[in-house]
């Protein structure tokens, strides 16, 4: 049985740099570098870091890695297989890996993307998946279909000419948001007007064939991306000049993505025929306000709706693994949670903070849940396996009552968001079928649902239009209790805030130190976890 470490970020060095490991067809871990690094996305980085603490997670030696799977084909990016080959090669050996009788195993970017969808799938035997990822480019294609009947086949790729997370990068760019920050257009999109606003189209060019070699003649993939993002942003001024307003922009947000979200819809009815389940990968998968439509389609149509927490590049890393292991040991490794990360018991700790002076105190559930009620606390929550993916879902998150605005806005000032950005909350089963409809519960946090009663309870977790994009926790544990006892004080509301444990432009805390230095430099009140607890402030 091989075991197998997928690797993003080597030596195509971009974002997203991370590791994920199987052993006897088993996913034990899976880590973003940019959560040892300390650097927002790891930009530039190779997974040096997130390699090695795999490896330790799974409690073997780097020696034992058989085959190392790049979610990438060199070919297609321009570079030549034998020499990254090699480049890959001395990176191994200079971390203490196997270098020349180890296998590398180059994998389609967006196969990656399809089969870490698929890993999340309950099981797979006998039943028919059609797979749709979307995102802004591979090697050189925009997204790509895939059904999976017994074995993967790819259907058709999307051109990066009619990529949608290319359209939705360039109207983020247009109203003013950095790279990387795709999910404020989506939040933005809540306050806008459909005004039927005149936008730029998108065409949809797909191909049947496989992606082949870079053209040289095309420009690079990474050129041709920029070239059609900047073409898109020069068409939106064209049409409605320079935004000088917020409810411009969120008018412009709202327009485009009712273009992105008809599109994949198109894509879906197309591919959601005679199957089992349906699979949406990508970085435009992340996007709640479009899956919500996708979710309640598949409902209707009684097919099984999967989308991956890591759905992103994140998840390509963990993605290549699987489709490595499908290959060489013929079978899918399904990815049970996404905490596969590194946990910490109380005397780890304890014994770790001890060594900077810091004071660990005992702490019950019922002392958690009333400093957040009683006393306005807002509290760094940390326990268990840390998350994989850009999500905080309930491992290493930050934690306050549901019902107040005042308590929102104070989360958003403490980690230098814009005020007018929601806060999501977790909760139990029992409260998302009282509170919310129009949906089906995700347990990552990556469907919108509508709080039709507007109840007070959930005052701080819905947002300016009535939805929410809530967490529903299910598995029994420490925040299932949090959760459960906070509905105790919050007159039946089993709910509470839950966003990421970080500041804005840093990566969700990782290691117990990472917690204090975060909530100290935000000015949480407190850092607890499982019984134990870290005051901040007398």
């Amino acid at each position: 049985m091989k075991t197998i470490l997928g690797l993003n970020g080597i030596p195509l060095q971009g974002h997203d740099p991370a590791a994920a490991i199987i052993v006897n067809n088993k996913v034990v871990a899976a880590v973003e570098e940019e959560r040892l690094c300390r650097k927002k996305r790891g930009m530039g980085l190779s997974p040096d870091n997130a390699a090695l603490e795999v490896v330790k997670l799974a409690g073997i030696s780097p020696k034992d890695i058989d085959i190392v799977a790049i979610p990438w084909i060199p070919e297609s990016m321009g570079y030549d297989r034998q020499h990254l080959d090699s480049n890959i090669r001395k990176w191994l050996l200079s971390l203490g890996f196997r270098g020349n009788d180890i296998e590398i195993c180059f994998v389609e970017h967006h196969t990656a993307h399809a089969w870490s969808g698929l890993s999340y799938t309950s099981d797979l035997k006998g039943k028919k998946y059609s797979i749709l990822v979307v995102d802004g480019s591979g090697e050189s294609t925009g997204g790509a279909a895939f059904i999976f009947n017994n074995d993967l086949k790819c259907l058709w790729h999307i051109e990066q000419s009619s990529s949608l997370g290319i359209y939705y990068e360039a109207v983020s760019s247009y109203i003013g948001f950095n790279w990387g920050e795709e999910g404020k257009t989506m939040g933005l999109a809540s306050y806008g007007r459909n005004l039927g606003l005149k936008m730029p189209q998108i065409p949809d060019e797909r191909r049947v064939s496989i992606i082949g070699n870079w053209d040289m003649a095309l420009g690079s993939p990474k050129h041709r991306h920029e070239k059609y993002r900047s073409q898109i942003v020069d068409s939106i001024y064209e049409i409605h000049g320079q935004p000088l307003h917020f409810n411009d922009k969120a008018d412009i947000s709202l327009a485009a993505q009712n273009i992105v979200s008809e599109r994949i819809m198109k894509y879906v009815k197309e591919l959601c025929v005679d199957v089992d389940g349906f699979v949406l990968a990508g970085g435009v998968a992340l996007n709640c306000s479009i899956n919500v439509s996708v979710a309640q389609y598949c409902k209707a149509n009684n097919i099984d709706f999967v989308i991956p927490p890591p759905a992103s590049d994140t998840g390509v890393a963990l993605g290549a693994a699987i489709a490595a292991n499908y290959i060489y040991n013929g079978n899918v490794a399904y990815t049970k949670s996404p905490y596969l990360g590194a946990s910490y018991s109380i005397d780890d700790i304890c014994s770790r903070l001890h060594k900077t002076n810091i004071q660990v105190i005992p702490v019950s559930t019922e002392e958690i849940v009333s400093m957040l009620f009683d006393y306005n606390y807002i509290c760094g929550w940390f326990d268990g396996r840390s998350e994989i993916g850009p999500r905080a879902l309930g491992h290493r998150c930050i934690i306050a009552r549901p019902d107040s605005t005042y308590i929102r806005d104070k989360i958003n000032v403490l980690k230098g968001r814009e005020s007018w950005r929601p806060l999501a909350p977790s909760v139990t089963i029992q409260e998302f079928n009282k509170s919310y409809t129009d949906s089906i519960p995700s347990k990552y946090m990556l469907i919108n649902a509508i709080n039709q009663t507007y109840s007070k309870a959930l005052a701080g977790v819905t947002h300016v239009d009535g939805t929410a994009r809530p967490q529903v926790v299910t598995e029994e544990g420490a925040y299932l209790s949090l959760i459960k006892s906070a509905g105790k004080i919050a007159g039946g509301c089993e709910a509470i805030i839950c966003t990421s444990f970080n500041m804005a432009g840093e990566p969700i805390v990782y290691s117990p130190e990472d917690a204090i230095n975060s909530a100290s430099k935000m000015g949480l009140d407190a850092v607890v976890g499982n019984g134990w607890m870290v005051k901040l402030k007398k």
